[in-house]
């Protein structure tokens, strides 16, 4: 029975970047992104475009996020049978568990901005949106730490028929380099590398969805072979 809602569980992870996706591009109308190097005025503009819109759409991403715990729930069922990899699918439990938490930090601060954006100053606003911004875009590192758990579990795995192939372990390493260079937007108001740019945001998003949806696919699989088998078993 447990495989069985993990197998369920698994979609959750890529419903909740189909619903960013939607909600970003639909909601809010925030991607692509701002500028980084918009003046403040042009920032608050933004905010006042459709300021319910974006509120709402902020509520969705936020809710949205809390998805990836289930996600990584049910890849950790999968881990825990892989021999010595326990305390790694523990880990990237915890991991994506933060990762949820980070990205649900950012949202906060968009909203607060959102909140009362007609009331103080465009800088005040510009700033609140910039800290949203960089905050969302950078935390990669619990994502990299989940990545490696993942990439580890799946090389010790010795079994005739393993939980997961090993060519995802190296897709999954890929990826983890491809995102590696959000968090470095932080030094780029401008150019390929900026929160904006082909680098700091359309690659590493990329890496991640396909990644996402490749490896959820295939937990997706090693959850139905297991089915199969205590279907047989019983």
């Amino acid at each position: 029975m447990e495989a069985r809602v993990n197998r369920y569980l698994i979609w959750t992870g890529p419903a909740m970047v189909l619903i960013w996706f939607a909600t970003f591009i639909f909601v809010m109308g925030w991607f692509p992104p701002s500028a980084p190097s918009a003046s403040a005025e042009e920032i608050r503009d933004l905010y006042a475009g459709d300021t319910t819109a974006i509120r709402i759409g902020l509520v969705i991403v936020m809710a949205a996020s809390a998805l990836l715990v289930t996600w990584a729930g049910a890849i950790a069922h999968v881990l825990w049978h892989i021999d010595g990899a326990k305390v790694l699918a523990a880990v990237q439990l915890v991991s994506c568990g933060l990762l949820s938490l980070e990205f649900i930090t950012p949202i906060g601060v968009w909203m607060a901005a959102a909140f009362r954006f007609d009331d103080r100053s465009a800088e005040v606003t510009e700033a609140l949106h910039d800290v949203g911004w960089i905050l969302f875009v950078t935390v990669i590192w619990s994502l990299i730490v989940q990545m490696v758990c993942i990439v580890v579990a799946i090389f010790i795995d010795r079994r005739p028929e393993p939980a997961l192939p090993r060519w995802l372990g190296y897709l999954t390493a890929w990826a983890a380099v491809l995102i590696l260079p959000a968090g470095m937007v932080l030094f780029f108001k401008e150019g390929a590398f900026a929160w904006n740019g082909v680098i700091g945001i359309y690659v590493p998003l990329a890496a991640f969805a396909i990644w996402m949806g490749t490896l959820s696919y295939q937990v997706h699989l090693s959850l139905t072979r297991q089915i199969e088998s205590e279907g047989r078993a019983a």
